[in-house]
């Protein structure tokens, strides 16, 4: 008998014989390629100076650029790093695969600020774009590591992914946990509140766990589903405070808001889950699904207001309507859009043979202030294979919905749950992942480059699955990276002290003339050296003194 490490004894998958990777069992259809799955993140530029979130700054000549980023998988086609004027590559920076520079996780290169031709670049402001590329695979496959510290998450109720690609948090992953796990004070995964991981499943630079000072012990909140907007909030349902709580992404607590409230339904006994969120400022809007069954609304929607919250006592709209006359007959258990605002809906259905369709699509709507009544295709119905569906997610192409399944049933006795992916274009079978018996999976997302994220609550894990075909993905650094003259005012940091000198770096023009002095008690000042160099950063060594010194450097003209 196997049994995974690092999991509650109460969760913990047991397997006879076999390992976890031969119960994954997958069934292919025809499906469309998707264009990516391995990606750079976490992409950070380092020059001369401090960088800031927008900007590095390089002095040329003589110093380098360090470029850090993170690859979701290893890169089986390598990576290149282009430099770019404009729209014109000055530089191509090539990694092969296997090699630093197309590893999994932090990689890290450099760049010494010269063009093709090993002439410095002229003064001026440069782009920095990452391709990783992959030979890919067969079928869809799990690139994700169920052993890997941060996929743990004791009870995974939802999982969301930062898709915007302008951000420095690009590809973050976001996963709440809903109950306390056997050791909160020492495993993040077992404590309420929210992972916060990397693509590869790395935690966070920050911290890989928050709980905003809204989800703690005695608060009586649990924290549901959630998303990311496309200006890098995060939104985070609490199923038992009934409201919609936003974040930045640190999930800071002072960042803290309440955006969607009991008193924005009218209807005392709504259940809303979701959130789905479209737009951003103003035109930020919130898609929940009324869960009541009997009675639900169906899906309705709220817009922000002016101060990016939803408005008090604003009641939103039912969008698409629940019950009798729609295809949407019972209640939603999920709801979710793609880019030309079409809406996805499951229902959360666990009697077998239930007639009742499990996942469908409804036509934008239209503003008319009529419910959407009538699906573009819907499908399900008592199938018993789409038992109790919990999540739904359309991928940034619009060529996928997948959709998660807890099954029916309890523990050992729980059959049917799993992960389905449909075309987005008619609801046609594409595949069905299941990593076997007992397994109940809660949500699903996707990144921006075709990645598949699930919830898997049996396991405690959150896995990430790869779509076929050879593929690439370009990453735009988010910072603007500067070739810029050093100030004409030097800058002097001091860096060791060995054998009886003081080692500093001294930041200055090129070719002109800088006087190091010293004081004793900065009031007198005595040269100790001029230094002239053709880089602007240099190394300056002085002898250390018996008595305490202070030193500066001034430009020869204002000594």
């Amino acid at each position: 008998m196997l049994y995974w490490p690092g999991l509650p004894s109460n969760r913990r998958a047991v397997f006879s014989g076999l390992t976890c990777l031969t119960f994954l069992a997958v069934a292919l259809g025809s499906a469309p390629r998707a264009y990516a799955n391995v990606y750079a993140t976490n992409v950070r530029i380092r020059g001369t100076v401090e960088s800031s979130a927008t900007t590095a700054t390089v002095y040329v000549p003589c110093n380098i650029v360090q470029i850090d980023y993170l690859l979701n998988e290893p890169a089986s086609a390598g990576v290149t790093v282009e430099i770019l004027s404009g729209q014109n590559a000055v530089r191509t920076l090539r990694f092969e695969a296997g090699n630093p520079g197309a590893l999994r996780g932090t990689n890290t290169v450099f760049w010494d600020v010269k063009d093709e031709a090993d002439n410095f670049v002229p003064l001026g402001q440069y782009s920095v774009h990452i391709t990783a590329a992959s030979t890919g695979y067969g079928d869809w496959s799990q690139i994700s590591d169920d052993f890997s510290a941060g996929n743990y998450v004791y009870a995974p109720r939802g999982i969301a992914v930062n898709r915007n690609p302008r951000s420095p948090y690009y590809g973050r992953v976001f996963v709440s946990n809903g109950e306390v796990g056997l050791h909160p004070q020492s495993e993040p995964g077992d404590r309420v509140g929210i992972r916060k991981l990397n693509a590869d499943g790395s935690l966070a630079e920050e911290s890989g766990f928050g709980d905003g000072g809204w989800f703690l012990t005695g608060n009586n909140t649990v924290p549901s589903k959630l998303e990311v907007s496309e200006d890098d909030r995060v939104y985070v349902s609490d199923s038992v405070q009934g409201v919609v709580v936003r974040f930045d992404q640190g999930l800071s607590s002072g960042s803290r808001a309440l955006f969607l409230r009991p008193d924005n339904t009218t209807n005392s006994t709504a259940s809303l889950r979701g959130p789905f969120i479209t737009g951003a400022g103003t035109n930020m809007q919130i898609w929940m699904a009324d869960t009541t069954n009997p009675g639900s609304t169906g899906i309705r929607r709220w817009t922000a207001a002016s101060n990016g919250l939803i408005a008090t006592n604003d009641p939103g709209l039912t969008v698409v309507r629940a019950g009798s006359g729609s295809d949407l007959n019972l209640a939603p258990s999920d709801a979710a859009l793609d880019r030309s605002n079409r809406i996805y809906a499951v229902q959360f259905r666990d009697n077998s043979g239930d007639p009742a369709d499990r996942v469908m699509r409804f036509p934008s709507y239209d503003e008319s202030g009529t419910p959407q009544t009538d699906s573009d295709w819907k499908i399900g119905s008592g199938d018993d294979s789409m038992r109790g569906a919990s999540g739904v997610a359309v991928d940034s192409t619009d060529s996928y919905v997948a959709v998660a399944f807890s099954g029916a049933g309890a523990g050992f006795g729980r059959t049917g749950g799993g992960v389905k992916i449909f075309r987005a274009a008619d609801g046609s079978d594409v595949l069905t992942l299941t990593p076997g018996p007992f397994h109940d999976h809660t949500d699903v997302a996707w990144d921006n480059v075709g990645n598949l994220y699930v919830c898997d609550n049996w396991d405690s894990i959150w896995r990430v699955y790869s779509p076929p075909g050879a593929n690439q993905a370009t990453t735009v650094a988010p910072q603007a990276l500067e070739a810029g003259m050093p100030p004409l005012a030097a800058v002097l940091q001091p860096l060791s002290q060995t054998s009886g000198q003081f080692f500093f770096a001294l930041s200055g023009r090129t070719n002109m003339d800088y006087v190091i002095e010293g004081s004793s008690d900065l009031h007198s000042w005595v040269p100790v050296l001029t230094n002239n160099d053709i880089c602007a950063t240099r190394l300056v060594v002085v002898s250390a003194p018996q008595i305490r010194r202070f030193y500066r450097a001034l430009t020869k003209s204002t000594e």
